[in-house]
Formats: C-alpha cells, structure tokens, sequence
C-alpha cells in the first residue's frame, strides 16, 4: 500500500512533538499494511468525515484521519491531538478544498 499525504499534514508532523513523531512513524507504517485497522470515521457536527477512517496512537492522544483511496492508495489527510477535534476539522477543511 502507498501512503499518501496532503501537503499540510508535513506541518502537522512538524508541530508534533519529538517524542510522539516515533509513535507516529510506527503508526502509518500500520496503515500501510492493514489500512482496514483505523476505525470508520462519520459525520457528527456537521464534520462529513465519513469517507475517512481514524487510527489513535500515544496514548489514544493523538489520531492519523485517513481515506483508503483505492486497493493501493491510502491518503493521510490530517495528524493531530484529539483535543478540541482540531484533527478532524483539519481534515475535513483539506478534503473540501481538494474536492472530494
């Protein structure tokens, strides 16, 4: 599987903290190879993320939403903490400027 990523998840990662970007790397690795592992995402809050799958790691604060795309392509829309739901209003905002 090919993981893909938006542009700005590059800043996502960057603002990440040095000891949660090991974590990190060891879950996207997860998605390449079971990118059916993340848990099917909806649309609560007006936030249509349903298409988008989540993926939790560092002590369930931080989430990796993601799209399996196609039987080769994962992209990864948006990294964050959970807090707030910053992650998934990331996401969606950088799905509806992309275009679904």
């Amino acid at each position: 599987m090919k993981l893909k990523f938006h542009p700005e998840v590059k800043n996502d990662i960057d603002n990440l903290d040095g000891s949660v970007k090991p974590r990190l790397k060891s879950t996207l690795n997860k998605i390449k190879r079971s990118p059916e592992l993340g848990k099917q995402l909806g649309n609560k809050r007006g936030i249509d993320l349903s298409d988008c799958l989540k993926i939790y790691f560092y002590r369930k604060k931080y989430r990796v939403v993601y799209q399996i795309l196609n039987e080769e392509e994962v992209i990864v829309w948006s990294v964050g903490k959970r807090e707030d739901q910053v992650v998934y209003i990331s996401a969606y905002k950088r799905i509806l400027e992309k275009g679904r």
